[in-house]
């Protein structure tokens, strides 16, 4: 049975809402003092909310990480995919460049950055396994923009896929490093970088 309209919103507003207080929360808590040092209580006056409406929303604080995460790469994915999108695909020089620009651009968020390449790591088995199929995901994306700017596509998928990890692991590092470093190589540089690495893989395909 449906909850109750309360000042005008239904029980199912006001849940989303409370749920996307917590979510606002959890990326400003884990982005700054991070998963570690965000308890239930922490998130809760964060959130403006009581610990009721966390628990029921979120089992623990894991399960509101795997939340903020999962949006988080979402988001950056999204915005890659757009940048992409609105790039000519008879410009392959561009449509990577148009992806770094909005990759590096989408984690120039010193909290995202932090959730999606530091806090992530080590929590669980849950948490790894998210964070392994989250890089498949990013390889998979790179691999059918690289397809679908080559006319003849040479690799066996075996060695695809594995070119499709190395490629995200150099681009992982990269963001990783530039967050550590307080952001201080100018974002051109990065995108830059790691284009020079793109292209230098797509010449070195076989003919």
């Amino acid at each position: 049975m449906a909850g109750r309209a309360y000042a005008g919103e239904s029980a199912e507003e006001r849940l989303a809402r409370q749920r996307r207080q917590f979510l606002d929360a959890g990326l400003e808590l884990f982005g700054t003092v991070g998963y570690r040092g965000a308890t239930v209580r922490a998130l809760c006056k964060q959130a403006g909310l009581t610990d009721r409406y966390f628990y029921r929303n979120f089992r623990d604080t894991e399960d509101l990480l795997v939340a903020v995460y999962a949006e988080a790469m979402d988001q950056v994915q999204l915005t890659v995919m757009e940048a992409v999108a609105a790039t000519p695909a008879d410009r392959p020089d561009r449509v990577i460049q148009a992806g770094l620009e909005a990759f590096f651009g989408a984690i120039e968020n010193r909290r995202v950055a932090r959730v999606c390449w530091l806090e992530v790591l080590g929590i669980s088995a849950r948490i790894d396994e998210m964070y392994t199929r989250r890089v498949q995901q990013f390889a998979d994306l790179i691999l059918a923009l690289a397809k679908g700017l080559l006319t003849h596509w040479p690799l066996p998928e075996d060695e695809a896929r594995v070119s499709g990890i190395a490629v995200v692991g150099a681009i992982s590092q990269s963001a990783l490093h530039w967050l550590l470093e307080d952001y201080r190589t100018p974002r051109a540089v990065l995108v830059s970088a790691n284009e020079r690495l793109i292209r230098g893989l797509i010449a070195a395909l076989p003919q």
